[in-house]
């Protein structure tokens, strides 16, 4: 059993109260930043000879004097930008270690920038109290940054702690005095902690993606085999997901994370986590279909289409898909009635993590 350390919390991408619009708006922006992107990557990687000189990560970590773990989380954060990708190793350009050197405070301000602190230690560096803190990452002030698991087998979540010092700069009555009624209540309810370590981590994945079915395999392990099973009927498709993501890649949990806890905290459990998954994953798929299709035997029957399931009782208002998105296929319609059914069984057994 592991327990919850009382370390950070997150404000989820996907709020629990956020309407049609915002997510399929989420979905929308989550593709043109991921397009961009692929798009800035694809222009170096494809330079002439005499274009931007890249280095292996290794060098460039060299290059910038940085820890591996370190060098490994400004990547993961977007604050070192790298080029390639798909079957190509990704590399950084010295335009972009330039770039780090020369910017205000060079790579001492990058790692102040990437400083990880948990509750305690973030508590202490806004000279509040530790509990108060806590109650404030648990409603969803603060995303976490990264989770592992201790030696007393607890559950630690990371914060980045320049976020926490725009946080009390843009919030400083939270900071002292009694809590408002929502923030209390929502302290007291639900943790926020896992839903806004998954959303910033998506958000990641999805900007890295070197092509449509790498950025579908990322909402697709977002959903969970079940939600991704009933998304997309095609098994071929389905294992060209698998062989990409099968789980989020948590970063660095520890050796005593286990496969269970891994599967809980990086699997969507909220029902607007899910539609926003539904729908990014419909359109990641409608692109990944027409620029790649998966290779099939020829004597494979087409997938059958998808039978509508009977809907009962009390089911999530409908999710509108981004105008971009496509309004036929086999993955879209699921956005409409089979998943209530499905959200309706996984909610059931999905939060099982807990306070220690």
């Amino acid at each position: 059993m592991v327990t919850t350390k009382t370390g950070g919390a997150g404000r989820p991408g996907v709020s629990g109260t956020a309407g049609t619009t915002g997510v399929a708006g989420r979905a929308r922006r989550a593709t043109e930043v991921a397009g961009a992107r692929r798009t800035r990557a694809a222009g170096l990687r494809g330079a002439a000879p005499g274009g931007p000189r890249t280095l292996t990560l290794n060098r460039a970590r060299e290059e910038l004097g940085l820890e591996f773990p370190d060098f490994e989380l400004a990547v993961q954060l977007g604050e070192i930008v790298t080029v390639g990708g798909g079957t190509d190793r990704p590399r950084v350009t010295e335009e972009e270690i330039a770039r780090l050197r020369d910017t205000g405070g060079g790579t001492q301000a990058l790692l102040a920038r990437i400083r990880l602190v948990n509750t305690t230690e973030g508590a202490e560096f806004l000279g509040i109290s530790r509990d108060r803190l806590l109650r404030l990452t648990r409603a969803g002030c603060v995303r976490p940054v990264r989770w592992y698991v201790n030696r007393y087998r607890a559950l630690v979540w990371l914060y980045l702690a320049c976020e926490l010092r725009d946080f009390a700069a843009d919030s400083p009555a939270l900071l002292a005095g009694r809590l408002p009624a929502a923030v209390r209540e929502s302290a007291d309810g639900e943790d926020c902690r896992p839903r806004g370590w998954r959303s910033r981590r998506v958000a990641q994945l999805a900007r890295d993606a070197w092509d449509p079915w790498e950025e579908a395999a990322v909402w697709a392990a977002l959903l969970g085999p079940e939600m991704t099973e009933s998304a997309v009927p095609d098994p071929y498709e389905r294992s060209r997901l698998r062989g990409i993501h099968q789980v989020l890649p948590p970063g660095r949990p520890g050796p005593l994370a286990d496969a269970a806890l891994i599967g809980r905290l990086a699997t969507a459990d909220h029902p607007d986590e899910i539609a926003l998954g539904l729908v990014a994953l419909a359109d990641a798929l409608g692109r990944a279909r027409d620029r790649d299709p998966v290779p099939r035997p020829a004597s494979a029957a087409p997938a059958a289409p998808p039978v509508r399931a009977a809907q009962s009782g009390p089911v999530p208002a409908p999710v509108d898909p981004p105008a971009h998105v496509s309004t036929s296929g086999p993955a879209l319609w699921l956005a409409e009635d089979r998943p209530r059914r499905s959200l309706r069984r996984l909610l059931r057994g999905r939060r099982q993590v807990t306070d220690g």
